[in-house]
């Protein structure tokens, strides 16, 4: 078998999975057959048997409560701090979330439902910017790889619309990122088949089970999609689309934009962070996210990836192609199936609090083998490009991004 074809059978492909909302709806859980999608394509099932949901009573070590958002809950132990997007409060899933399925709810004595807002200063839009603690809460005694609430603003589902038991449902497809309030970019190899009309995006999501989360999601239809001119469907050279919104992204703590690099800058080193709602391991006993994930992966160089190529089945002829670069390499740590058009993400050269888009989610061999890394989009091979179109249709420079 070529290794052209056998790259081909080695993508991480796309999971159609559904997100079980209606279009227009508003967020909430609702009854769905799923017994014609397979255990392995499944995501997670919005509307599964939770014990201890909205309003549901729950028992504590030593308390009957309520299960509610945290943001609800008088709670007099916990704790908060004043942060640029405002209060952040402090939660400890391991103990306030005991007797709670859902990461954001807490068993709580003493529900305030009329808490349902907070007054937030002014927010000023910038580039690249990780929330690391998290947005209005950092949440404690998470599992290893799960982000914290707006931790990845620039983070979007693209999902695919579809009529499922005669209704129109989303299904996710792959994953993007924002990099203009109107424009995200993804993988061209997930977009390629699919007319604009058909997708949607979604920015600012964070748990895909969950029904209510401090800020909500914003969703936008898919105006135009555009490949780059270089894009090759056989061997995924160029693997870039641009998804342009049919609105403004209200940009805020949990929905920010990512920078863009340097044209043709290389990334090495550690530091760098992919993200995404795909599998945990790769095969049949891995498991879809419902949390977004997140992974450090140091940036590999391509003559040392491609040498790590060559000993796998692709062979000694194997030559990896400039458009592409890698990351990762340690056992257990890397994308996998189901982040595919995800952003990987490195430290800004000039400021490394900051962070640039340094690859999109290609391909594999399979998920987090020793010594092999995975393979990505290389993004700043398609700045000059991107730069063009977003100059050409919305007028403004990219380069000047803050």
């Amino acid at each position: 078998m070529s290794a052209v074809r056998m790259l081909s059978l080695l993508l991480l492909l796309a999971v159609v999975t559904p997100i079980q909302r209606v279009i227009g709806a508003s967020r909430h859980p609702r009854q769905v057959d799923t017994s014609d999608i397979s255990n392995e394509r499944l995501l997670c099932l919005l509307q599964a048997d939770l014990q201890g949901t909205d309003g549901s009573e729950c028992d504590s070590v030593t308390n009957t409560c309520t299960c509610v958002p945290f943001w609800q809950c008088d709670d007099p132990t916990s704790t908060s701090t004043d942060t640029d997007g405002g209060l952040l409060t402090s939660v400890n899933v391991r103990v306030h979330g005991l007797a709670c399925d859902v990461p954001e709810h807490v068993c709580c004595e003493n529900v305030n439902l009329g808490r349902t807002t907070t007054i937030r200063p002014s927010y000023q839009p910038r580039c690249g910017v990780r929330r690391l603690g998290g947005v209005d809460a950092n949440f404690q005694g998470f599992t290893d790889r799960q982000a914290q609430f707006g931790e990845f603003p620039w983070m979007s589902a693209i999902m695919t619309s579809q009529v499922h038991q005669g209704s129109t449902a989303l299904f996710y497809t792959c994953g993007g990122s924002l990099i203009h309030p109107r424009v995200v970019l993804t993988a061209a190899h997930y977009v390629t088949d699919k007319a604009a009309s058909q997708l949607m995006v979604r920015l600012g999501e964070w748990n895909f089970r969950e029904t209510t989360e401090p800020r909500g999601y914003q969703d936008f239809k898919v105006r135009r999609i555009l490949l780059h001119p270089m894009y090759n469907s056989i061997n995924f050279y160029y693997d870039v689309a641009l998804l342009y919104l049919d609105g403004e992204a209200v940009l805020g703590p949990t929905v920010d934009t990512i920078c863009l690099p340097n044209p043709y800058e290389d990334f090495v080193g550690p530091g760098c962070y992919s993200s995404g709602w795909g599998k945990d391991i790769f095969g049949d006993s891995g498991r879809y996210q419902q949390i977004l994930k997140a992974i450090e992966l140091p940036a590999v160089n391509n003559l040392q990836c491609q040498s790590a190529m060559r000993t796998t089945r692709l062979g000694s002829r194997f030559r990896l192609h400039d458009s592409f670069m890698c990351a990762g390499g340690k056992e257990g740590e890397d994308a996998c199936t189901g982040d595919g058009g995800s952003p990987l993400v490195c430290p800004m050269a000039s400021d490394p609090t900051r962070y640039v888009q340094a690859g999109v989610v290609a391909w594999g061999i399979g998920c987090g083998q020793a010594g092999i890394p995975g393979v990505y989009a290389a993004v700043s091979r398609a700045v000059p490009w991107i730069q063009e179109q977003i100059m050409n249709n919305f007028g403004f420079d990219i380069r000047l991004q803050v």
